[in-house]
């Protein structure tokens, strides 16, 4: 669950309650990301030059300089890390310090070069944010690898810490961005970030609605895609196809896409939840051309298409990250307990998508993107514990032997319950499973073994045949899992107004017409946006 203020969990379930959502929309040349050299002029001891196109627009801190009447001894400036200290965030500071009338000389350039022609809808400029500085002059030159100039803009007497140049760039080589003046006498020029095109947020104003489906599997027999669709005010046609001065040309698979719901806590305030990071894999103008619709999915998508050569002789935590690593996964989050469950390897090579849902079943892990965009393989007893408002309890409604929590009173989030609901949440059974028959294999060779659900006297079977399960106590191990999963049974559809801090893999108690609240795991959200929120809600439990 994502973690939210008292005001939050007072007004989500509030009987009235006003909801906005913002969207924001990277339409950015992410190959240029990867093909830039920069130079500049001078650096402070500082500075970190190489952090300017790595997507993080913001410093970590507001860092404590002897710059004049720059450095307050008010509690919010931190001491600069040393150089190559930590991972701390602070982007170009130049050596030198512009005079009184803030005018630096000479003149501090910073100098993009690149080995291909790329193509942008424009270049952003990220100064001091945190400190709200920038520069108040500067030019933007932009030529082609043979030296052409493309496109020169000349920016005077500039009054935000983040500058959208919006041009259409097309087969550009070479940036270059010449400081002239700073908004303040004495400073340093201070960039955090440099993004080859604009990034776009659409809010109410331009925002006419969305659609986020987010599902995780129990037993990752498949890793399915976190999904967002949204559809946008079009009626100024930059979107149409045939605007030689729109962003369409600009359009690119794997563009990030970030989404957010806030609940209003106070008269015109909103506290936003994140939704998720995504990447664009489709768009259209809709009829008639006054809306465009964009749809994009999680990382795992990315994944689908990278080719993985295994290693091996290993166990799961390395297999997972040499997975992720050769994958160009950065942000990831891998269980340590992984690092006790030994494999062989693949023997043939595979995409990630498929060997991380092998992984995931060898490992009893859940594999998702969370909400912020990091990967995560957990187990599912992390999972459970993750809360720490919640008790344990044990008793009759304890789940086939895993440890899960009762839920204390007051503005709790994990109650679903008739007053949120817009009718008696379905239920259905599905079937139990009779037996499992799990494939060891040990180099070439494979053996068979069937594991029964004790008790019971018909029901389904299927067969698990997994490259990473090579011993029979391991096979044991994940089969015994399995069909403790596959007893809870109960599936849970509920049709309500949602609420944007729950995630999958949640325990929520979701209550029924007998009075009883049944304790169960998220396994599918859906939630809608068109001014208001609502969506729907799939658990599944014991009966």
């Amino acid at each position: 669950m994502i973690k939210v203020s008292r005001q939050f969990k007072q007004a989500v379930y509030a009987p009235t309650r006003k909801t906005t959502a913002k969207v924001s929309f990277e339409i950015l040349d992410n190959e240029a990301y990867d093909d830039n050299t920069s130079t500049v002029t001078g650096e402070a001891p500082i500075s970190r030059k190489e952090q300017l196109t790595n997507k993080i627009r913001n410093m970590s801190h507001k860092y404590a300089t002897f710059e004049r009447d720059y450095f307050k001894l008010d509690g919010s400036f931190y001491i600069p890390p040393k150089p190559n200290e930590g991972d701390s965030e602070l982007g170009w500071w130049s050596g030198d310090i512009c005079d009184e009338n803030g005018v630096f000389n000479p003149y501090q350039v910073l100098e993009f070069n690149f080995t291909e022609e790329h193509n942008s809808m424009g270049l952003t400029i990220t100064f001091d944010v945190l400190a709200n500085e920038y520069a108040s002059d500067f030019d933007i030159e932009v030529y082609r690898l043979d030296g052409t100039l493309i496109h020169k803009e000349t920016v005077i007497d500039n009054d935000k810490a983040t500058y959208v140049l919006v041009q259409g760039l097309d087969n550009y080589g070479k940036i270059v961005i010449t400081i002239k003046k700073w908004a303040k006498p004495f400073r340093r020029v201070r960039i955090t970030e440099v993004d080859f095109g604009v990034i776009k947020d659409y809010d109410d104003d331009k925002l006419i609605k969305f659609n986020i489906i987010e599902e995780m599997n129990i037993i990752s027999d498949k890793i399915p895609s976190n999904e967002i669709r949204f559809t946008i005010d079009n009626s100024n046609k930059e979107f149409n196809i045939l605007n030689p001065e729109g962003f369409y040309r600009f359009l690119k698979e794997r563009q990030e896409v970030t989404a957010s719901i806030g609940i209003e806590i106070s008269e015109d305030e909103f506290e936003l939840v994140p939704m998720g990071k995504f990447y664009l894999t489709d768009w259209q103008s809709d009829e008639g051309a006054l809306t465009t619709t964009f749809i994009a999915r999680d990382i795992f998508e990315l994944l689908e298409n990278k080719e993985y050569t295994s290693i091996n002789n290993t166990n799961l935590y390395d297999l997972a990250e040499d997975i992720l690593i050769k994958s160009n996964v950065e942000n990831y989050f891998i269980d340590e307990e992984l690092k006790n469950i030994p494999t062989n390897g693949f023997i043939k090579p595979l995409n990630s998508r498929k060997a991380l849902q092998y992984l995931g079943i060898a490992g009893k892990a859940a594999i998702y993107q969370d909400r912020y965009g990091v990967l995560q393989i957990k187990q599912f007893k992390i999972l459970d514990e993750r809360d720490t408002q919640y008790i344990y309890f044990a008793g009759p409604d304890m789940f086939t032997g895993m440890v899960y929590v009762a839920v204390d009173e007051g503005y709790d989030m994990k109650n679903i319950t008739f007053d949120n609901v817009y009718k008696e949440p379905q239920i259905k059974l599905n079937k139990l499973l009779y037996s499992l028959v799990m494939v060891i294999n040990n180099g070439e060779e494979k053996e068979e073994f069937t594991f029964y659900n004790e008790g019971i006297k018909e029901g389904n079977s299927f067969k698990i045949d997994n490259p990473l399960i090579n011993t029979l106590e391991h096979a044991q191990e994940v089969a015994e899992w399995i069909i403790s999963e596959y007893n809870l049974r109960a599936i849970y559809n509920i049709n309500w107004r949602q609420n944007p801090c729950l995630e999958c893999g949640d325990i929520v108690l979701v209550e029924d017409s007998f009075d009883a609240k049944k304790l169960s795991r998220i396994t599918k959200q859906e939630f809608e946006y068109a001014g208001y929120l609502s969506g729907k809600t799939e658990t599944k439990g014991g009966v």
